[in-house]
């Protein structure tokens, strides 16, 4: 193949040939040379055999995307409709003309979408006349939509194409390439239970590849930040990103929106707004917007998780008052900001979006605490831990020194080690759950303490109802009020333990979804002891004060006019 011949026919030359939508039936006639040679020439031909208008620009950027194989992990990320899966269909029987030999797995969600995508991948090697020569014949080669052979492929145990859902068994199959086509739904999305089966299930699929091969093509909507899609793409995966409309902002989007879109957005930044694609005019998508509604529309169309999330997820490290507390004495008025002054640049494991702001004021005059408590969830057996949470209250506010959670279970080590934080910050009353066991983890905990004589209280609580929805409930009202000041040294010790055992991870990720989270102990510790101090929130802070400073004022003028000789009810011309 003549360089100059290929190089002619680049992107470029496919998107200046003229305007979307007209049906080139040229394009049928392609050298087999060329077409084995250059994906893109490929790609219009498939089209043209299937009777469908000339690609647009948005479907030529994905075909080069699909086909660059510099990136070895290519994510293909876009609104339904953009021929992603086509795409990729044509891509496979590409990979498949030029070498016969290639062992292809696609996973998709479910085995019947699977076996979808390639029965079109059959039904492509019999419609275009360069792939005809390997369709498999009956009875000699595999031929079903689960998996399917093509004629003149080495006999071997590992089919052409194999199709498998992502729960599906797939021992035994040996791949040159893996494709996962929307692996993850909305549904398995918002539980971390799934999504752990999910990323589990891939990596069985990747472990397949051969041994000189390390090649995969994700094909996918997201449907939050925490999918396990965005994991991928920190673990290497090169994103390609395509919304209905250019963005107005970089900031959503980040390195995930496509190169090219970038370059126009910078060439001419008036696009912000403008349908990216000609299939998918202005007006079309105003239509599918009020059709759906604005938030779905963000969701489906503009590939923006961010309203999804901030409905899906209720709990937001921003609304904690994050601050150095003491161990002793509160201040008697703190006061949240969320202006850039007080944004306060600490690690977390929240969303990476996710702010951390310090008090905007903090006043001199400080109080001892009213209470000072430990909660204890004492389920930490197995892969769970013992988790604790420390407050102190005063004025309506709680100020939370300590949330962590501990190794052990019920063994004597652990359990003083939680007494040893106890008397550390100087705990009034340890509550224990006593859902777990029906109480039995206070029956060890009390000899203990008896023993250390530490003068400590103990007491007990039962939580009730779904824990998601308890937990949410309990936590979200007084987030939304500021009344939680969290300690700095929280943050500092967060997720030394991995992510899952990550207090603001927990918190920030939870939903109303049962098993949302993998663990959670830390988190049902903090909840239950903002539940066990619900009272202490119903204080009228400035009236306290109010009635505190009338009361001073009366003992100054009491010690005066006790110094002075003079008394209430004492007049001063009764001396005379």
């Amino acid at each position: 193949m003549n360089v100059e011949t290929k190089s002619k026919y680049d992107l470029e030359y496919f998107v200046s040939r003229q305007e979307w939508g007209d049906v080139i039936p040229d394009d049928k006639y392609w050298d087999d040379a060329l077409l084995m040679d250059n994906f893109l020439v490929f790609y219009v031909y498939a089209f043209a055999w299937l009777g469908l208008p000339a690609p647009s620009r948005a479907q030529l950027e994905m075909a080069q995307f699909v086909s660059d194989t510099r990136n070895p992990h290519r994510m293909l990320m876009c609104l339904r409709g953009m021929s992603k899966s086509l795409t990729s269909q044509i891509y496979v029987t590409w990979r498949l003309l030029n070498d016969l030999d290639e062992h292809i797995l696609v996973m998709s969600a479910t085995g019947k979408r699977a076996e979808n995508f390639t029965a079109f991948c059959q039904k492509l090697i019999r419609t275009l006349p360069v792939l005809r020569p390997m369709t498999p014949r009956h009875n000699k080669e595999r031929t079903s939509t689960r998996s399917f052979d093509v004629l003149g492929a080495i006999i071997s145990d590992s089919p052409s194409v194999y199709a498998v859902g992502v729960e599906n068994a797939i021992a035994g199959f040996r791949a040159t390439l893996v494709i996962y086509d929307d692996i993850e739904s909305a549904q398995s999305a918002s539980s971390a239970v799934q999504r752990e089966k999910i990323d589990h299930y891939a990596s069985e699929a990747a472990n397949l590849l051969m041994a000189d091969r390390d090649e995969s093509i994700t094909l996918c909507t997201p449907h939050s930040q925490d999918s396990i899609y965005m994991e991928w793409i920190e673990k290497g995966h090169k994103p390609f990103l395509i919304p209905a409309e250019y963005p107005d902002t970089y900031e959503y989007y980040g390195d995930m929106l496509a190169p090219y879109l970038k370059k126009q957005l910078r060439d001419m930044p008036s696009l912000a707004g403008l349908a990216v694609d000609e299939r998918f005019p202005k007006e079309v998508l105003e239509s599918k917007k009020l059709r759906i509604g604005k938030s779905q529309y963000r969701l489906q169309y503009l590939l923006d998780t961010s309203l999804s999330d901030d409905l899906k997820y209720p709990l937001k490290l921003a609304d904690f008052i994050i601050d150095n507390i003491d161990i002793d004495t509160a201040p008697n008025k703190i006061s949240y900001s969320s202006m850039p002054d007080q944004h306060l640049y600490i690690k977390h494991n929240g969303f990476k979006q996710d702010k951390l702001f310090q008090p905007s004021y903090r006043s001199e005059e400080t109080r001892k605490y009213e209470r000072r408590v430990m909660m204890i969830d004492p389920k930490g057996r197995g892969a769970d831990e013992l988790g604790y949470a420390i407050g102190f209250t005063s004025l309506g506010r709680l100020f939370v020194r300590d949330v962590g959670g501990l190794k052990g279970g019920y063994d004597k080590d652990t359990i003083n080690k939680l007494l040893d934080i106890a008397e550390a910050n100087n705990v009034q009353t340890i509550v224990i759950e006593s859902n777990f066991g029906d109480g039995a983890f206070s029956q060890i905990l009390e000899p203990l303490m008896d023993s250390r004589k530490l003068g400590i209280g103990l007491d007990e609580v039962r939580a009730k109802g779904q824990k998601e929805v308890r937990i949410i409930n309990t936590i979200e009202p007084l987030l939304n009020q500021h009344k939680i000041i969290l300690d700095k040294s929280v943050l500092e010790r967060d997720g030394n333990n991995g992510i899952n055992y990550s207090f603001t991870y927990q918190l920030s990720h939870i939903t109303t979804d049962r098993q949302s989270l993998v663990h959670d102990d830390r988190l049902d510790a903090f909840a239950l002891l903002c539940e066990f101090l619900v009272e202490s929130f119903n204080v009228l802070a400035d009236e306290i004060l109010e009635r505190e400073s009338e009361k001073d004022l009366e003992d100054v003028y009491n010690q005066l006019t006790g110094e002075l000789g003079y008394h209430r009810g004492y007049s001063y011309s009764s001396r005379f």
